[in-house]
């Protein structure tokens, strides 16, 4: 039994809370004061439901508010909340924390860079972990209770790269047995399947999905040859920025089950392929994460390393741009750059040799 800190109110904090706890692990359930009454019935009642291709009703070992309470002694902690808020918590978790201690976020797209300036060099720094999908997709249905569509695991990665040797088995027996690793949490982030996904078929349906008398199935009705005309090109500049570090990313690839992507025609395929995703509803508001995570924290992020590198990404910043007005916001300023990832000025090896060491 492994003592399990999840820190978040959402779909995933929720079942990761259900699931370790079905699996036998002591399992504490943090959220800040000011967010409690999301999660009310469970702090009531400490109980968690999941239906779907996980059924079970478990009692959470701990429901609190005390970061300590959560994290003390902990194993692993688990960071479950939307991209703007990783440095919030990592603030948090500063010096409660230490350096054994290892810290998991998924769909974090560099989360740790985030986490790492956060602590500097702090001795009590713990050790990071990506992956670039939860291990399940999953929604909220009532308070207190989760539908688990299916089970799915993706490789993960470490900051500093280099703690895989001591960790990576460690985690497979602990908590997931994870299909491989990337080789950093560069190739982690740039591996994201969401973010060449999303952003083009929900920019061509904005108005479909603000239709107050609509519900909108992103994959249903979304995943038509408009939009996924943009995923595909989003996707052919995020290779040339992988290849440019040195990585041949194959996210979307072997997403859709194909050797390569040059048309729109294998996306729709894929989506409407998948009852798990078609039955998936919403998005129903352009402040969902679809928009306000896969554009200013994924596309901004890789858009933001191109410009560093000299590579040209023209369909991202048009998609950034076009969203940011939706938004009433410059994502360009306000979105996740290289700068607030601690890598404004460095080259390719200085920026290789920082996610290997955890040192410049």
């Amino acid at each position: 039994m492994k003592k399990i800190a999840v820190l978040g109110t959402g779909n995933i904090a929720q079942t990761l809370s259900v699931d370790f706890k079905a699996k036998g692990h002591e399992v504490r359930l943090f959220a800040p004061v000011h967010l409690m009454p999301r999660i009310q019935k469970i702090v009531d009642t400490h109980e968690i439901e999941c239906v779907g291709a996980l059924e079970a009703r478990e009692e959470i070992d701990v429901v609190t508010s005390d970061i300590d309470e959560a994290v003390k002694g902990a194993d692993y902690i688990f960071v479950c909340v939307p991209g703007n808020r990783h440095e919030e918590y990592a603030k948090i978790l500063k010096g409660h924390t230490i350096a054994e201690q290892i810290v998991i976020t998924f769909n974090g797209c560099m989360a740790s860079l985030i986490y790492k300036n956060v602590w500097g060099d702090d001795k009590t720094c713990p050790i990071f972990v990506e992956s670039t999908i939860p291990p399940f997709s999953t929604r909220r249905i009532e308070p207190g209770k989760v539908r688990m569509f299916e089970r799915h695991l993706a490789p993960i990665a470490f900051f500093p790269a280099s703690a895989s040797k001591k960790y990576y088995e460690q985690i497979r027996e602990d908590i997931y047995e994870f299909p491989g690793l990337y080789a950093d949490i560069l190739e982690c982030g740039l591996s994201l399947v969401n973010p060449t996904v999303h952003p083009g078929p929900c920019l061509v349906n904005l108005s479909n999905i603000e239709k107050p008398d609509f519900t909108f199935f992103l994959y249903e009705h979304g995943f038509q040859p408009s939009g996924l005309k943009i995923n595909v090109l989003l996707n052919k500049e995020r290779l040339a920025i992988g290849k440019a570090l040195g990585y041949q990313i194959r996210a979307l690839e072997d997403f859709a089950g194909v050797d390569k992507i040059d048309s729109w025609e294998a996306i729709y395929t894929m989506g409407h392929g998948s009852h798990a995703l078609t039955s998936i509803a919403g998005p129903n508001d352009i402040n969902y994460r679809y928009l306000t995570e896969d554009i200013p924290i994924a596309l901004v992020c890789w858009a933001s390393i191109a410009d560093q590198l000299g590579i040209d990404t023209p369909i991202m910043d048009a998609v950034i741009t076009l969203i940011g007005v939706a938004h009433d916001t410059n994502w360009f300023e306000n979105g996740r750059t290289a700068e607030k990832l601690g890598l404004a000025g460095k080259s390719v090896e200085e920026i290789k040799n920082y996610v290997k060491a955890g040192l410049y």
